[in-house]
């Protein structure tokens, strides 16, 4: 049986029990001198994400809280004055320091994928890896890329004040083993 909530908008969002099905899949790594909580706050609530996200072809995002649900979200994408596609996601905050994403994109026909996010380190820095998989094609995947590398690095800006420490020259660093 499908299931699913309506946007402010009246979109139905599917909520199927379903694994992210495509095989295509991104790691990433930013290191930053910012606390594991203050970065956790800045992933975990949508009205912060418009601050440090960054998507491909976007002039301008919106992120939004579903007022019915403190887990979702949608994410708007404008362009040229208007909406060119959403993501909505839902978003689970587990201890120690993990952030999961699961993402349906208006854009990819509504199939899912799911990111995860760690944080590890102390008071003055933490290192972030980043694991997005489901993405069911080469496209998608370059898609992605090119958003999490410039999000994750307005990310570190944004969490130092002073501009990017990047790990090994770039926040996105595609040769990070998959988070287990």
């Amino acid at each position: 049986m499908l299931q699913g909530w309506m946007d402010s908008e009246g979109f139905v969002v599917s909520e199927q029990s379903q694994s992210p099905r495509g095989n295509e899949e991104i790691s990433a790594s930013a290191q930053m001198e910012a606390e594991i909580p203050r970065v956790l706050h800045a992933l975990a609530v949508p009205e912060y994400m418009e601050a440090w996200l960054r998507v491909p072809e976007a002039e301008r995002i919106e992120c939004r809280s579903d007022p019915r649900s403190f887990d979702r979200f949608r994410i708007d994408l404008f362009a040229a004055g208007r909406r060119r596609g959403s993501i909505y996601g839902s978003c689970l905050l587990t201890k120690p320091n993990r952030i999961t994403y699961l993402w349906d994109s208006s854009m990819n026909r509504g199939v899912r994928s799911l990111v995860e996010i760690r944080l590890w380190g102390g008071l003055t820095g933490c290192i972030l890896k980043l694991r997005h998989c489901g993405l069911t094609t080469p496209d998608e995947k370059e898609w992605y890329t090119t958003m999490w590398r410039d999000s994750l690095n307005n990310l570190c800006s944004l969490m130092e004040g002073t501009g990017a420490r990047p790990t090994r020259g770039h926040c996105l660093n595609r040769s990070v083993p998959a988070v287990p």
